[in-house]
């Protein structure tokens, strides 16, 4: 019971040491997007995964022989767990992407100028590499772990361990009202981020969980970060009633494909060698 406590407690407090570190590391820091203060919370990141690992790592080994695997790491299925989860995601996105085509905006993934120029752009390495891989490393490979193990149940572990995060958003307020926003602007954007934050990390968890690799998760993450929210507003912009009926039926097509194959494409046994 008391090992369960610990491990329960641990995956509370590593979401919130996670944006507690960016500040105490970045304590001086106005803008997000300044190098100086993205350096800066690049090393508060790293930080922190690599503290939650270890913690994580010896908490479960009394238990667990293989806790780096039970946290899914490990190299096992690593194809699967990049291609798989992508498809998932550009189902959801599927209307989001067809947009992007009308507005000729794919063809800029296509570029290998604008590649080197993403590569070249801190802020962009933070939001596709960085972000996505040390919060998956805390979140899911620590936090959800440990949770579900204390918990003895994955379906409590996905509902409950992406709350201190999602709640977590509530502390860029300062940072609105800073930039111009009004008290209310800011509190209603971040409840908005507060939501679609927490059911990506419910599905982040779910598919951490049912795949058993790290690389799911953090490969959906840096996709959904690169895409932004999809956009379904947009959808009216269009003049032409039949491309609007189209963008509808895309975007529906896509999530009930989604809905149908999310399942059977997790399965674990898609992802171990």
């Amino acid at each position: 019971m008391l090992g369960a406590s610990i491990q329960f407690l641990a995956s509370i407090a590593m979401p919130i040491s996670y944006v507690g570190l960016l500040y105490v590391f970045d304590k001086d820091g106005i803008d997000r997007n300044d190098p100086k203060s993205v350096r800066l919370r690049f090393t508060a990141a790293f930080v922190s995964s690599a503290a939650s690992l270890i913690l994580t790592y010896v908490l479960l080994f009394p238990w667990d022989p293989h806790p780096l695997r039970t946290m899914g790491i490990h190299l096992d299925g690593s194809f699967a767990a990049v291609l798989i989860p992508s498809f998932l995601i550009f189902l959801i996105y599927a209307g989001h992407l067809l947009i992007m085509y009308y507005d000729q905006l794919l063809d800029s993934y296509l570029d290998i100028n604008q590649w080197k120029y993403s590569f070249s752009q801190i802020t962009w390495i933070r939001d596709a590499i960085v972000a996505p891989a040390t919060e998956e490393i805390t979140f899911r490979g620590c936090a959800a772990t440990l949770m579900a193990s204390a918990l003895q149940s994955q379906w409590l572990a996905i509902l409950l361990s992406p709350l201190a995060f999602s709640v977590s958003h509530f502390h860029h307020i300062g940072d609105d009202q800073r930039k111009g926003a009004t008290l209310n602007q800011a509190i209603a954007k971040r409840v908005f981020q507060m939501l679609y934050t927490y059911l990506f990390g419910a599905y982040a968890t779910y598919l951490h969980q049912s795949t058993g690799h790290i690389l799911a998760p953090i490969v959906t993450h840096s996709l959904c970060n690169s895409l932004g929210i999809p956009m379904v507003s947009e959808i009216q912009t269009f003049p032409d009633a039949e491309t609007r009926k189209k963008l509808w039926l895309t975007f529906i097509f896509g999530a009930i494909c989604f809905v149908l194959l999310v399942g059977p494409l997790t399965h674990k046994s898609l992802y171990s060698s």
